[in-house]
């Protein structure tokens, strides 16, 4: 029974690997350093559509350890090929098996010259070669969890976002805990994102008094851009962490596009204005790049949709005003018209709905139709 199960294990996990390996390209970066004999190499792994679509832009994410280049490529092709939900799509870079950059850690924290190779010649290589959009994730487990949180540290503003996964801190290695509150202060302006993250097993027992310590620093001393999360897998198997860590901290940083504002919210109960220039902010500080309001903007008129009808409607028309190509704009505007029994106004927008959705999937397509003959025969009667 065990070998039947242990078999099945392996050919699934194969499959992911190979099914992963053919949704996304990869690509490898050479950089020369003064200490190194041989160029320091680096995987890149392109997001499935990355060639086709040129005028798109994309998140980046580094993980300092290369065998994090296979459970990152599979997490992510899963997270994000279905609507980009909720992993946008990302460029993941990974160092290279053999890769010796690491051998520039100063383990002491007197020194960074690992962060400084990647802040001059890393990422801007990087960027040079490849479509990023600004936006950049670093995440790291044991040591490489201790180089994330010396980024975020000492070089704030190299990532948007730290995914710091059973960092080794214990006796102040690298001098986390000693230079992590005044260093705080480093950390303003544009927002920035933490995931703190550790287990209860024997390979972590050693410092668990080391992490109470960090997560009672970030709770006086974090300061306002910081939006950082603390987590206790306390009933997971430590190699399981990264991929857990990953994916909480993915739905977190990731939470106000996925999920837009509750229609409850100050924002947004100020109107349609005040949750545009929210999402001018998201847009241009937090992210660096375009978050659509639409989300948020339906929440709202839906909500008033049950309260207010009259209100919800303006709000949908105003949809469709700013956003004519939209065929939810479109539909949702028709849904409204049906809520207020006016089927024959409804028909009408979610034709137009219809026409728009010729150009998406075939689901999205199927359903503004089902939609229309549904309005249509309510029309009818």
């Amino acid at each position: 029974m065990f070998s039947i199960r242990f078999l099945t294990i392996v050919i699934f996990l194969s499959c992911i690997n190979t099914y992963a390996s053919t949704k996304s390209s990869q690509d490898q970066i050479q950089l020369n350093h003064p200490n190194f004999k041989a160029p320091l190499k680096f995987n890149v792994a392109l997001p499935s559509g990355y060639s086709k679509n040129k005028e798109k832009s994309y998140i980046l994410m580094f993980d300092f350890h290369p065998n994090a280049d296979t459970y990152l490529r599979g997490m992510h092709d899963w997270l994000s090929h279905n609507g980009e939900w909720p992993w946008l799509q990302t460029i993941i870079v990974t160092p290279a098996p053999g890769n010796r950059a690491g051998m520039l850690f100063d383990p002491s924290g007197e020194t960074t010259p690992l962060l400084d190779f990647f802040e001059a010649q890393l990422l801007p290589e990087i960027d040079e070669r490849y479509r990023t959009n600004g936006f950049k994730i670093m995440s790291g487990f044991r040591v490489n969890g201790t180089i994330t949180l010396s980024a975020l540290i000492n070089k704030p503003d190299m990532f948007d976002a730290y995914i710091a996964i059973s960092p080794e801190i214990k006796d102040d290695y690298a001098k986390i805990l000693s230079t992590t509150q005044p260093k705080l202060a480093k950390i303003k302006g544009e927002p920035k994102f933490l995931l703190f993250s550790h287990g209860t097993t024997i390979k972590e027992e050693h410092q668990a008094a080391s992490y109470y310590q960090l997560k009672e620093i970030l709770e006086s001393h974090a300061p306002k851009a910081l939006d950082w999360h603390y987590k206790h897998f306390d009933e997971n198997y430590f190699m399981s962490l990264p991929l857990l860590s990953v994916i909480v901290a993915v739905e977190k940083m990731f939470n106000d596009i996925n999920n837009g504002l509750a229609p409850e919210s100050d924002i947004s109960q100020q109107g349609i204005a005040s949750i545009v220039q929210h999402y001018d902010y998201l847009s241009k500080q937090k992210y660096g790049f375009d978050v659509s309001p639409k989300r948020s903007i339906n929440n709202l008129g839906f909500y008033l949709l049950e309260r207010a009808p009259e209100e919800g409607l303006k709000i949908f028309a105003e949809m469709v005003r700013r956003y004519p190509l939209d065929a939810y704009s479109h539909h949702n505007l028709a849904r409204a018209y049906a809520k207020m029994g006016d089927y024959d106004t409804a028909v009408k927008h979610q034709e137009d709905a219809v026409k728009i959705a010729d150009t998406m999937l075939t689901w999205h397509k199927k359903r503004h139709r089902r939609f229309l003959e549904k309005f249509i025969a309510k029309a009818s009667n």
